[in-house]
């Protein structure tokens, strides 16, 4: 069973912020919220892959982000 922590979110802020995306650090509450509602929790029957939650989370945070910049 493979679901997103908030131990798992603050590796993925630390990671953003080392690459470059100084501006994003810390996310914001909304998009922490938002990553646990989607990925906290397996959809019965469906199982998420790591490959699943980790293309699933970087769309959600670019695309929060990039409409934030707007």
């Amino acid at each position: 069973m493979t679901t997103l922590t908030r131990k798992e979110i603050r590796k993925v802020e630390e990671y953003y912020y080392w690459i470059g995306y100084k501006s994003w650090y810390p996310f914001p509450e909304e998009l922490k919220e938002k990553l646990m509602s989607v990925y906290g929790v397996e959809p019965f029957p469906h199982i998420w892959t790591e490959q699943d939650i980790y293309e699933g989370s970087r769309k959600l945070i670019f695309n929060y982000f990039s409409n934030k910049s707007m």
